[in-house]
């Protein structure tokens, strides 16, 4: 999370792992991001994905153009490991 959160430039964030019944991770602008427990069973490039995805989250908060190009910036092959993670996500263990 902390190499995330350097390329960002936002402050490190307080970590909460939970079970949200439909999230992989949620923030708010507080700077708490909660990750759901059963991304750790994902590959880390992955688990990767959410944290960054969390943490923009902290500088824009919908999923607007600002949101994506920042994210894009930080991690520019998010759409991959998006779609990865959306044909994976169905067979972790729910």
């Amino acid at each position: 999370m902390a190499l995330w959160a350097t390329k960002l430039d936002v402050p490190f964030p307080r970590l909460l792992i939970r079970e949200p019944k439909k999230r992989w991770g949620s923030c708010h602008p507080s700077g708490i991001v909660r990750l759901n427990w059963r991304i750790l069973q994902a590959p880390l490039r992955l688990v990767d994905y959410v944290v960054a995805h969390e943490l923009c989250h902290l500088l824009h908060e919908g999923h607007g153009r600002a949101f994506w190009a920042t994210l894009g910036h930080a991690m520019p092959d998010y759409e991959a490991r998006r779609a990865r993670l959306t044909e994976l996500g169905a067979r972790l263990i729910w």
